[in-house]
């Protein structure tokens, strides 16, 4: 289990040619994956009457299952977003997000935010880059400089007019 447990450390650095370059180290001594057994989730829209998709799904550790915006009653524009209760405030060092297994049409780009009372939400990480065709877990870093109970994802824009996500889970500092 130690060798999944990574952070990654985001720098930013000035090459000789004068563009930014974003270089990833990984680090599996400080951080630790967050147990999600007690966590809930609830969501913007979610599509429980073509299929069984609820929010819940980003949390249940199966890869094909998965949440969805809902589309077969109401079918609501973007933004989507998916809210967890961690139970406990949590010092997150990444976000990792896993696409829905037999679609690659979901979300494009989405945002992270935390919040320790649900209600006041602090941006964690902006203007993210997801690949809906990706299978495997994709990491995002996040700037958490205190601890949050509340984790939110935002979709903000796809392919589709949908927005779909199989799991979500979260590493934190040791």
């Amino acid at each position: 289990m130690k060798s999944n447990i990574y952070i990654l450390l985001t720098a930013v650095i000035l090459a000789a040619c004068g563009k930014a370059e974003v270089v990833t180290f990984k680090d599996k001594s400080t951080v630790i994956k967050a147990d999600r057994s007690a966590w809930t989730a609830t969501a913007s829209s979610e599509e429980t009457t073509a299929e069984q998709a609820g929010a819940s799904k980003v949390l249940d550790g199966v890869l094909t299952t998965y949440w969805h915006s809902n589309y077969s009653t109401t079918n609501p524009p973007y933004p989507h977003w998916v809210n967890i209760d961690m139970k406990t405030a949590i010092k997150l060092v990444s976000v990792e997000v896993t696409a829905r297994q037999n679609n690659a049409n979901g979300m494009a780009k989405f945002k992270i935010e935390g919040s320790v009372d649900g209600s006041n939400w602090i941006p964690l990480a902006d203007n993210l880059t997801f690949v809906g065709a990706t299978r495997t877990a994709q990491s995002f870093p996040v700037l958490s400089a205190t601890a949050v109970r509340y984790l939110k994802l935002t979709a903000l824009e796809g392919p589709v007019k949908n927005a779909f996500i199989a799991e979500i889970e979260a590493f934190a500092s040791k």
